[in-house]
């Protein structure tokens, strides 16, 4: 204040705090430095002969002298602008100062440095570097930044005429002083300056930061006494430049004139697209992204000028909350922006900065769209089509007249773009749309292929380029369902310019295999279309073409299917190699794959089997009789039809194969005559097969004989023949022989005969005795039986309820059990059919009833003899065997003790 009195106003809780600080001294205040954080405050002081500089923080209620300092006046700070050292609010780390002689002092102040040097603020002070050269000028600006997270840092410093700029890196941050590391560098080369008009002596050193990050400011300036010097920030290490131009904002064509007559503002500070001047009565806006023509620039004049208030003093902005101060003699003004950018998008797009635009009306459709529509005219009229394609394909206009804009042009490529883009941002009901779009740039591209291969430039880089594109395309998830559908168009625009590699990589692409292998077949190219059907085995591919490639390759196709094993059905397979009249190599390979099915494969099907022996008849014979005695001689059990192989094989007069089959059908006489057609030795063979049926062996062997006696009229055979078989006797065969034949020939045979004959009587007449022994032995025990009896005592239980025995009607058996009837019924219930346990109980209602009606002495005969059929009918359902020992017991001895419904219980009683 006037009064030398400092005024600390706490925003959140409205408190001002006063701190005197030089009321009684000699010293004016010349200047104050506040940190961008609010932490740390410097005072510069002075009179005619001597300056001091005064130290405070918003902790301290007084102020602190900064050593011993009696130099030069302090002209400039460059705050330390690192958030580690904000986390702390003792020090103010590594800082700047520029003094009026021209020097450059680094020190490094803070409150706990007091503690340790006996009140002294100062951890060090260094004299870094001296811009004057002997004159004495007054550094008007300081600051220094580092350039992101890296270790590049960058110092600006102004004087009344020049712009100083320092760059460099620090590798050791810990190193104190820190930033002489980067003035070392120029004590041997001449410093970088550039040449500004003269600088105000109340100017400083403003940056505009984008969103309030101080690794990244965006532009810098400061008032000189023609206009305002505004430059963006562009770090260049290698040229050791941060800025590579700049712009002068000149106070006179402020007001649309040339003139001297303007007045030099009394500060300045930035805003993210204007520059607001301060002057004694009122605040200019000023746009930074207006035309060159500075006629138009001037946004705002607000008059701030009263009486009340007092002339205005400064501007500032704090760079942490972005709020705008302003100040007059008696007042503290906020200032706020509105909508700062609302006009900034227009002429940025005046500029064809389309970038810029774009990035302040993101939240705003119908102006990004408009920008769009700029940009996307702008690249068209500039030739970049590339680009134009590309914004316009997320444009909402008319897609007709985009079109046609592009298809005027020679190169294609801008379509393409714009079409790709168009499809892309398509949704998946758009069907239609999506296919006209794919195949019109299906089409785009096989025409830029056709074009390339008819140049002769198919092997070029360009084509293999553009081919790999095509690919990718068409293998985008957008299109799938789309060439899916149209598959017979793309084939159709891919034909039409004789893309066949293309065609049968897209159908490759797309597991269309069957165009792929029809395509190979056409070709007569065999080896590839085998080969893709061994790489990618679909069962219908199989059954589809192995027909024809079994005829061209029948070894390869043969050995791909067997390769296949279980994953084909052997029928389908079948169906496809039914190949009338093969030759003889493509029948064997058939063979080969119906053996594999046969036995490898277990295929029990009829027509295979039939099928394998059709050709085991035609080409190979030797492996049919194999087959068939494989099979068996019984019809049930075979897999093949056995009328079907016999009618083949009786056509091409296989006889061996005609008696196995007539044995299967259980034509056993005609198995027999054929057999000796062929041999006799057969004919043996296939009589002695059925042993179990005594009577066909016989008849089959007396038609054997017959046929050696009467074909060979070998009495010597014939009677090596009854030695043979059993089931022939001598007078079997004697009707075979002619008349002539004496008895002499068989003397030995019917001999023979008749000894056996005496014995079989021998042995009958044995059996007899015996039986007749065993008759009257059977005889004398029933007659012992009758008159046997059993000694019932009163001490009797029942062997089911154990109770006395004579207390009820009982049954007794020869085994000693007893059981009173009713227990007899009940045990038995559980293990009889309910309708002989029904008998039972009739049985016993009538005999009950038969006594209750005949209690009289004097019964009539017809009586006693009803009730005796009664109660012999109940004994022998009762008492026909005991129950424990009876056949109803035997069938129980694979029943368990314990039913599984009560095991459980009685496990855990035990338990």
């Amino acid at each position: 204040m006037v009064n030398n009195v400092l005024l600390r106003i706490n925003l959140k809780q409205d408190n001002i705090e006063e701190i005197d600080t030089l009321k009684t001294s000699s010293l004016k205040v010349k200047q104050l430095f506040l940190d961008p954080f609010g932490e740390h405050l410097l005072i510069s002081c002075g009179n005619i002969s001597s300056s001091q500089l005064f130290y405070a923080t918003k902790q301290l209620s007084k102020l602190k002298p900064v050593g011993k300092y009696q130099g030069s006046e302090i002209t400039s700070v460059a705050w330390n602008y690192d958030y580690r050292v904000k986390s702390t609010s003792s020090t103010t780390g590594p800082i700047l100062l520029g003094n009026s002689s021209g020097a450059i002092i680094e020190t490094q102040l803070g409150t706990e440095f007091d503690r340790f040097f006996q009140g002294s603020v100062v951890q060090y002070w260094k004299e870094v570097f001296d811009i004057s050269k002997g004159q004495p000028i007054p550094i008007i600006g300081l600051q220094y930044h580092r350039v992101g997270k890296s270790d590049l840092f960058y110092i600006l410093a102004i004087t009344p005429t020049k712009l100083y700029q320092f760059i460099d890196f620090i590798f050791n941050k810990d190193e104190r002083p820190m930033l002489q590391q980067i003035f070392n560098n120029y004590l041997t080369i001449p410093e970088r300056f550039y040449e500004v008009p003269t600088v105000v002596k109340h100017s400083k050193l403003h940056f505009y930061f984008l969103n309030n990050d101080f690794t990244a400011p965006k532009y810098f300036g400061f008032l000189t006494e023609l206009g305002v010097f505004v430059a963006e920030i562009d770090i260049n290490k290698d040229e050791k430049t941060i800025f590579s131009s700049h712009e002068l904002i000149e106070y006179s064509r402020l007001y649309g004139r040339d003139d001297d007559d303007f007045t030099v503002p009394l500060s300045m500070t930035f805003t993210r697209y204007h520059v607001l001047l301060l002057f004694p009565e009122r605040v200019i806006a000023v746009s930074l992204v207006a035309p060159a023509d500075r006629n138009a620039s001037q946004v705002m004049d607000e008059d701030y000028c009263s009486d009340s208030y007092g002339r205005l003093l400064n501007i500032t902005k704090d760079l942490m909350t972005g709020t705008i101060w302003l100040y007059a003699e008696r007042a503290v003004f906020r200032y706020k922006i509105n909508k700062e950018d609302r006009h900034v998008w227009k002429v940025y797009l005046d500029k064809g900065m389309f970038e810029e635009a774009k990035e302040i009306c993101i939240n705003n459709p119908h102006r990004i769209n408009q920008v769009l529509v700029r940009q996307a005219e702008h690249f068209f009229n500039s030739k970049q089509y590339e680009n134009s394609a590309l914004i316009y394909a997320n444009l909402n206009v008319s897609f007709e007249e985009i079109v046609l804009k592009f298809l005027h042009l020679n190169e294609k490529k801008p379509i393409k773009l714009f079409l790709m883009k168009k499809l892309h941002g398509l949704n998946s009901q758009d069907y239609t749309k999506i296919t006209m779009i794919t195949l019109w740039l299906i089409e785009l591209f096989a025409n830029e292929l056709a074009v390339l291969r008819n140049s002769k430039q198919g092997k070029l880089q360009e084509y293999t380029t553009l081919q790999e594109s095509f690919k990718q395309f068409l293998s985008t998830s957008i299109i799938q369902d789309c060439i899916r559908k149209n598959w017979e168009s793309i084939y159709d625009i891919l034909a039409s310019h004789g893309d066949v590699s293309f065609m049968i990589w897209l159908a490759l692409e797309n597991q269309d295999y069957k165009r792929v292998i029809q395509h190979y077949l056409n070709e007569e190219n065999i080896a590839e279309a085998l080969t893709l059907l061994d790489n990618h085995p679909f069962s219908e591919l199989f059954y589809t073409f192995s027909s024809d490639l079994v005829e061209k390759a029948p070894a390869q196709t043969v050995s791909i299917l067997i390769k296949q094993g279980q994953k084909l059905d052997p029928l389908k397979v079948i169906n496809a190699l039914i190949i009338p009249n093969p030759s003889e190599r493509l029948a064997m390979e058939i063979i080969r794959y119906l053996e594999y099915s046969i036995h490898c494969l277990n295929c029990h099907a009829e027509s295979v089997h039939n099928y394998l022996i059709s050709l085991y008849i035609k080409y190979n014979k030797d492996k049919l009789m194999n087959y068939l005695k494989l099979q068996g001689r019984e019809i049930t059990a075979v897999s093949y039809s056995p009328e079907f192989a016999l009618r083949l094989c009786r056509e091409h007069q296989l006889g061996e194969a005609c008696v196995q089959l007539s044995i299967v059908l259980g034509l056993w006489e005609a198995a027999v005559d054929l057999a000796l057609t062929i041999s006799v030795d057969l004919a043996k063979t296939t009589a002695s097969l059925p042993n179990n049926n005594i009577e066909l062996s016989k008849k089959l062997w007396l038609k054997i004989a017959q046929y050696v006696v009467k074909q060979n009229n070998d009495i010597e055979q014939a009677m090596r023949f009854l030695e043979e078989c059993k089931f022939i006797k001598i007078e079997d065969i004697l009707p075979f022989f002619p008349d002539f034949v004496t008895i002499d020939h068989f003397k030995d045979a019917v001999c023979s005969s008749l000894e056996v004959y005496n014995k079989d009587i021998q042995n009958l007449k044995e059996e007899m005795e015996d039986a007749t022994k065993s008759a009257e032995v059977i005889r004398s025990e029933i007659l012992s039986f009758r008159n046997g009896y059993m000694l019932i005592q009163p001490s009797n239980e029942c062997s089911s309820c154990h109770e006395q025995l004579m207390t009820k009607a009982f049954y007794t058996f020869p085994c000693s059990h007893c059981f009173h009837a009713e227990c007899l019924i009940k045990e038995m219930q559980p293990y009889v059919d309910s309708s002989i346990i029904n008998t039972i109980k009739d049985l016993q209602n009538q005999l009950s009833t038969l006594y209750q009606n005949n209690k009289d002495i004097s019964q009539s005969l017809e009586a006693i003899n009803r009730r005796d059929k009664v109660k012999e009918s109940l004994d022998k359902l009762l008492a026909a065997e005991c129950f424990f020992c009876g056949d109803i017991m035997i069938s129980l001895i694979d029943k368990p003790f314990i039913e599984d419904a009560v095991f459980e219980k009685i496990k855990q009683e035990w338990e």
